[in-house]
């Protein structure tokens, strides 16, 4: 006879009796009567130990249950916050896309210049030719930094992009500046540079150096670019 071979047991009890045991199946968390009396008699027939083992079968298989629910709603909370998130992010790009649109188009629409004082009113790229630096630093808060430099590289200076902030030159003080650095000057002491670039030319290069974008060689006795030559 095979171990799981099975048969067909049949019984008769009263309508009260029948009630009775399908309120202890339900309170006992069986599916059935039948699975009521199958337990039963496996008490009776295996003893206590088989039946403690098909008692803690039953609870393992419900706690799988349980866990396996209470991850599906977990996966269900991070799949909807993945969601929100992606919105989020898609959202904040369409807006920084229409805020730069809205600032290039401001920048593109000049004010007539208004009249200080009786004085003259300069442009940015005439006080730039006057003054052939500007540290993006040194800019007042009102100013709109990406609309201003867009403007001046538009109007044919040069603008730098350092790793902390961007600095405008003027080209032709830019071209002086590369030919007295990298043809002339033959040192690297501070003060020799400084009196052959003057105070603003050393001030540019002190910004370069600081961000690691020329380098001086000791065998050659010469400073060397490590950037790409702006257009």
């Amino acid at each position: 006879m095979e171990a799981d071979e099975t048969f067909e047991l049949k019984i008769r009890v009263s309508r009260d009796t029948y009630e009775k045991l399908k309120a202890l199946a339900e309170r006992k968390g069986f599916t059935d009567v039948s699975a009521l009396i199958e337990e039963i008699v496996k008490q009776q027939v295996l003893g206590p130990e088989a039946a403690r083992e098909v008692e803690l079968e039953k609870l393992r298989q419900k706690l799988e249950r349980r866990l396996q629910d209470e991850l599906n709603k977990s996966l269900s909370v991070i799949d909807s916050l993945r969601r929100q998130l992606t919105e989020l992010y898609e959202r904040v790009d369409h807006i920084e896309s229409v805020v730069k649109e809205l600032s290039e188009k401001k920048a593109e629409a000049k004010p007539p210049p208004p009249v200080q004082r009786g004085r003259a009113y300069k442009t940015g790229i005439e006080r730039l030719s006057e003054d052939k630096i500007l540290f993006e630093s040194t800019l007042p808060p009102r100013i709109q930094r990406d609309a201003f430099f867009s403007y001046l590289e538009r109007e044919g200076a040069v603008v730098l992009k350092l790793s902390r902030e961007r600095i405008a030159v003027d080209r032709g003080f830019w071209e002086e500046f590369k030919e007295k650095l990298f043809k002339t000057v033959t040192t690297n002491k501070e003060d020799e540079i400084k009196q052959a670039l003057g105070e603003k030319g050393f001030a540019l290069w002190r910004a370069l150096y600081d961000d690691n974008l020329i380098i001086y060689d000791p065998k050659t006795r010469v400073w060397k670019p490590l950037f790409k030559n702006p257009e």
